[in-house]
């Protein structure tokens, strides 16, 4: 007969490796990890179509008023000046005491090329020396001007960048 002691099984021998829980953890670590860089480059690449988008949108709002002024044939006519980087137009008329300046044919071509719309118009076109200094806005495009007939129709259009087209 079998001696008992010989019936036990042998206890596995101590493995000179690593715990059976290093494997699994790092497997799931890793992935993990790649699991935030997948979505943390998806973010990036969103952020920078979203940045390059909003640059697209601001260039197009930066071309609203040169537009204008070449579409009236105005471009570096008397009485019109750029700033900005396109997102703001000066325009001072002649006035009966000055020399040089707008003429009003001009103005009103860009005030049309820009779609003001009649009320805004009428508001200028009513515009007396007493009233002072006007504000409107439309479709994200603000004049401000004022009127004296010494110094004519002057003023200034303000395109917002952070409108949209």
């Amino acid at each position: 007969m079998a001696d008992p002691v010989d019936a036990v099984p042998a206890a596995p021998a101590a493995s000179a490796s690593r715990p059976a829980w290093v494997l699994p953890t790092a497997t799931g670590v890793a992935g993990f990890l790649l699991g935030v860089l997948a979505v943390g480059g998806a973010v990036l690449v969103s952020n920078l179509r979203a940045d390059r988008a909003e640059a697209a949108a601001i260039d197009a709002r930066a071309s609203i008023l040169p537009d204008a002024l070449d579409g009236c044939d105005a471009t570096g006519a008397d009485g019109f000046r750029l700033g900005d980087g396109g997102l703001s137009l000066t325009f001072d008329m002649k006035g009966e005491d000055e020399s040089r300046g707008g003429d009003y044919v001009d103005i009103a071509c860009v005030f049309l090329a820009l779609d003001m719309p009649s009320a805004v118009m009428s508001h200028v076109d009513q515009t007396t020396s007493m009233d002072g200094r006007q504000t409107e806005m439309w479709d994200g495009i603000a004049v401000s001007w004022s009127y004296h007939p010494d110094r004519g129709l002057d003023g200034v259009l303000t395109v917002d960048e952070d409108v949209e087209s």
